[in-house]
């Protein structure tokens, strides 16, 4: 979900016409727009328009991160799932004193 909150916007009000497309209520104070309430732009699953892209590049809004989703691993001939590799750190330390028992052990 990308929003915005009621805010100055620093633009001028030439640009009045474009929040009016976009149903956004706005004022003009000290010579530049500010938007009079919260306004949720983006929901999870609308398409991107053009004009909801401009207006996030208009307030310097960075909405999108990429990256890349685990599905599986592959190592030395088996396929794993990725939960395999969500270790926790007392999972490691008892692991560790395991295997530091069983030097102490055999020496």
């Amino acid at each position: 979900v990308v929003s915005t909150q009621s805010t100055g916007t620093g633009m001028g009000p030439e640009k009045t016409s474009f929040f009016q497309a976009l149903h956004i209520s706005t004022k003009i104070a000290k010579v530049a727009i500010e938007i009079v309430s919260n306004v949720k732009l983006i929901q999870v699953g609308d398409k991107v328009g053009q004009s909801e892209a401009t207006l996030l590049q208009m307030l310097i809004v960075m909405t999108f991160d990429y990256g890349l989703v685990v599905e599986n691993f592959y190592d030395n001939g088996a396929v794993f799932d990725p939960e395999i590799l969500d270790i926790t750190d007392d999972q490691l330390l008892r692991k560790f004193k395991i295997w530091l028992s069983n030097v102490a052990a055999a020496s």
